[in-house]
């Protein structure tokens, strides 16, 4: 395919709901909104759509725009900050249902992050008043993060159906890249895409940019030349925030560390999870952090389900104050416990290794040379969040490590794939759900595929099995 000159996020920007990546229940919930307006005005005359930059929220309301036929009028929330303005260019649009063309209007305010809620007499009571009296439908489009429910989005929230954008999963992301790779012909290496979707952190609209810096003008990319880019910096911040939050003394010097960290508080949740069976290295202290957690879990859940977004007060101050408060006996040599545990449990004695704490985290370094042995340590401690360096020879385990929860799901990807693929075609031959296929059937074919060669040949023959679902069954 011929370059046209556009950025690859803007070229291949989803036109149809079909070239949606990602957040099928979120993207369900704006279609059925939008269609209940053909009966009349709904209760909540907007739609509300926050979640972390280039997840999609922006695309899905264009493509349902186009598949439902619908005019839509873009408002770029950030430029538009005074209520004569908005009332000029949106107030006489909201009143009207249909255009000169026969489509039925929606109007789109972007970026809404960018709106003072007090300057100049606008913002956020401006988009108020426009939402009480529209006749059509207003779609608001937040990257929203920390606090800004409680603050500076509570009357939006109060008039809107919300609706939560999410990460888009590894797999959604490596199968667009692929997408892109073949559309534009270019020989992409699968370590390559399996690397710039996990760097990603669920990010799509930044990782078609990645692809871009190192494929654009390309025949084939390598695995090499993916890692140049490195990790993403996004969460270099984050540790900090954490350093904070755990060592503060009030609720209130804990709760700062949400209105000051640039990351959602979905994603800082999973960031406290991750690394509180490090900072709180007693057993006693641990209960009272999970249990401070699971309040916050109940809270963040009734919240959404009920769309009583103010319940999240409460969580904001069980995971802050209520995870930090509970750090009473507790050392903080949790982390060197988990490596000495970790160690003993591979079979290694202690000392084969060199355990060192330094400002970046601990240095673990082998006294030996490990050869075969050197791949599974390595797999265990990268889900520690640990780095090989190979210049000094040595891992490098951070304090608080990012979640993992991304890159188990990666390392597991080809395997969770495989047994989707088999359970389909048991499901299918058996005429059982692919439910009763994984928990009834696929266990007992591992055990023939192991054990019987012929018959393992046979079932492989009916099920039309390919070589690497059948070298999978053996596995």
């Amino acid at each position: 395919m011929s370059d046209d000159g556009r950025p690859w996020a803007s070229r291949f920007r989803p036109s149809t709901l079909n070239e949606i990546a990602g957040n099928e229940r979120a993207v369900g919930q704006l279609r059925g909104w939008l269609r209940s307006w053909e009966k009349g005005p709904p209760e909540r005359r907007a739609a509300f759509l926050y979640g972390p930059p280039g997840v999609g929220k922006t695309c899905s309301v264009v493509a349902l725009a186009n598949d439902l036929g619908f005019d839509l009028f873009e408002v770029n929330a950030s430029d538009y900050r005074t209520k004569k303005r908005l009332d000029e260019l949106v107030g006489r649009a909201s009143m009207q249902t249909m255009t000169i063309t026969g489509k039925r209007r929606m109007i789109l305010f972007d970026e809404l992050e960018g709106v003072s809620g007090r300057e100049d007499r606008g913002g956020i009571s401006a988009i108020v008043s426009l939402i009480k009296g529209t006749r059509v439908p207003i779609v608001l489009v937040a990257t929203a993060t920390g606090e800004m429910w409680e603050d500076k989005f509570g009357p939006l929230v109060d008039l809107s159906l919300v609706i939560e954008y999410r990460p888009v999963p590894f797999s959604a992301i490596l199968r667009r890249l692929r997408e892109i790779a073949d559309e534009l012909g270019t020989q992409v290496e699968e370590e390559a895409l399996e690397h710039l979707a996990h760097r990603s952190q669920g990010d799509l609209r930044s990782t078609i940019n990645d692809l871009e810096a190192i494929a654009r003008g390309a025949e084939r990319v390598t695995m090499a030349e993916a890692e140049v880019l490195g990790e993403r910096d996004r969460s270099d911040y984050t540790p900090d925030a954490l350093m904070k939050m755990f060592s503060s003394k009030t609720l209130m010097d804990a709760r700062r560390v949400i209105s000051s960290s640039l990351i959602s508080y979905d994603t800082l949740f999973d960031w406290i999870y991750e690394n509180l069976p490090v900072v709180l290295d007693d057993s006693g202290d641990l209960a009272e952090g999970m249990d401070a957690l699971a309040l916050a879990d109940i809270h963040q859940t009734r919240g959404r389900r009920s769309q009583e977004y103010r319940l999240l007060k409460y969580m904001f101050n069980d995971m802050t104050g209520g995870v930090a408060l509970s750090r009473s006996r507790s050392e903080g040599a949790g982390l060197v416990k988990l490596v000495r545990r970790k160690v003993a449990e591979l079979g290694f004695q202690p000392s084969s290794f060199t355990i060192t704490e330094r400002p970046e985290g601990l240095q673990i370094k082998p006294v030996r040379y490990l050869g075969d042995d050197w791949r599974p340590f390595n797999s265990a401690l990268r889900g520690m969040g640990a780095q090989w360096v190979r210049e000094g020879g040595y891992w490098n385990v951070p304090y608080f490590r990012p979640p993992q929860l991304i890159w188990r799901y990666r390392k597991t990807w080809h395997s969770r794939r495989r047994l989707r693929s088999v359970a389909e075609r048991v499901a299918e031959r058996c005429h059982v759900s692919t439910r009763e296929a994984v928990a009834e059937v696929i266990p007992l074919l591992k055990v023939i595929f192991k054990e019987d060669a012929s018959m393992a040949k046979q079932i492989s023959g009916w099920l039309e099995l390919d070589d690497k679902e059948t070298k999978w069954l053996k596995s």
